[in-house]
């Protein structure tokens, strides 16, 4: 059992960079929240890659190997033929970022701090997204980095989020096949400055909040309960919350995450964003200009198909997952049975049953009553942030077998919890 073992741990948690302003949007209907860096950011990226590929611009795209075959290349605008399986890295790199993101405590080094599983059936008719908790403490197969040669040693009890920073996207996509059983053949990367200028792009997702939030680590002000339309420098400051959200966890942080995926999932259908070429225009230009991309979704004839596919899954099959996890001191460990569990079905594409009950500490099915008369939000001040508590103890999950696995589907409008509601 993981608990047992001795390991070997670099503690990220005291991480503090600075952050800008907040600013809210009034109105009753839309709340934007940009998933923790770079996972909803893709969702949108593949569909906004539909708009590279008509207005040809197939030029420009960065791209790494995953160190491994790259898969056959989509052609025309069919949809993707049979499932695919994607990986989704938010990476908290600074360098070249501008100076308000202030510097990371590994310095020059990268740290994965949002992983994301996104795994679509044959059949196209579900999709599911698994989210690794970046403290989960996993062992770490031998990774070579294609871009620079070096292969870094098999190791034990490793933080999870520092797979990026020992060998880039591909050592990333190794640990990640490696913990759940599938072939990891595409991944895409997306920095702080990627989500901000994605979220402008995409012009807002409604989220909704169940109570004021004001996180002085992010700057985050949310003022009243309600729906807010977040978009920029806002919804970064919102995916970065952690402080702000449920207990202050990374746990609660995800749960958070997936109430802003599954608003925006449904706004990407409800208002035809897949269709609209202008919208479509001006996110590719920002994912190709802020993200980096596997080989095999550098084509765009294959990220073309990919979206197609997604705009036609049903919402209610569209789910959002916790990887099954469990508290050992202020640790957080693989639940592996429950995790091996949940991987199976969805390698094989079998029901996943989620329960009223299913959702995480960071979010609730309660609809909150808004304060009448809020117009404007006040800006987040720019005053010295606190001292983080190092060690602090994350929220336990509660996978009681697969019934109790953590999550919610992109029908269900549920709400953001604050921090000790």
């Amino acid at each position: 059992m993981a608990s047992e073992r001795e390991h070997t741990v670099v503690d990220t948690s005291s991480m503090a960079p600075r952050h800008g302003r907040l600013r809210r949007h009034s109105g009753v209907a839309h709340v934007f929240r940009w998933l923790g860096l770079g996972l909803s950011v893709v969702l949108v990226a593949l569909a906004g890659v539909v708009g590279v590929s008509v207005l040809r611009l197939s030029t420009g795209i960065s791209t790494v190997d995953l160190g491994s075959d790259v898969p056959p290349a989509q052609a025309g605008f069919a949809p993707y033929e049979g499932g695919f399986t994607i990986l989704l890295v938010g990476s908290d790199q600074r360098t070249g970022q501008g100076a308000e993101f202030g510097e990371s405590s590994y310095g020059e080094g990268m740290l994965n701090d949002v992983t994301m599983l996104l795994h679509v059936s044959d059949d196209h008719q579900q999709a599911r997204v698994v989210s690794f908790p970046r403290d989960l403490i996993v062992d770490f197969p031998a990774c070579e980095d294609p871009e620079t040669g070096v292969t870094q040693p098999a190791v034990t009890g490793i933080q999870f989020n520092q797979a990026l920073g020992r060998g880039g996207l591909s050592c990333v996509a190794e640990v990640v096949s490696d913990m759940t059983g599938m072939d990891v053949p595409y991944a895409a990367m997306i920095t702080f400055q990627g989500v901000i200028s994605m979220s402008t792009a995409v012009g807002g997702v409604p989220v909704c909040f169940a109570g004021p939030i004001d996180d002085p680590w992010t700057g985050l002000e949310i003022p009243e309960a309600g729906t807010f339309e977040l978009e920029g420098q806002q919804a970064l400051q919102f995916l970065r919350s952690r402080h702000g959200v449920g207990d202050g966890s990374d746990l609660a942080r995800i749960s958070s995450q997936q109430v802003f995926l599954s608003s925006l999932v449904r706004t990407l259908q409800s208002d035809a964003v897949l269709t609209d070429f202008t919208r479509l225009y001006a996110i590719s230009q920002v994912a190709i200009e802020n993200m980096t991309l596997s080989s095999g979704l550098g084509n765009v004839g294959t990220m073309v198909s990919m979206a197609r596919v997604l705009a036609d899954i049903p919402l209610e099959t569209m789910q959002f997952v916790l990887y099954p996890n469990y508290l050992s001191g202020n640790r957080v460990y693989p639940l592996e049975e429950e995790a091996e569990e949940l991987m199976r079905r969805i390698r094989l594409d079998l029901p996943i049953e989620l329960g009223e009950d299913s959702l995480g500490v960071g979010s609730t099915d309660e609809s909150p009553t808004a304060t009448p008369g809020a117009t404007e939000s006040p800006a987040a001040t720019e005053s010295p942030l606190p001292t983080e508590t190092p060690g602090a103890t994350p929220t336990p999950t509660a996978t009681d077998g697969l019934e109790g696995v953590v999550g919610q589907d992109a029908a269900q409008q549920s709400c953001v919890v604050p921090y000790g509601s």
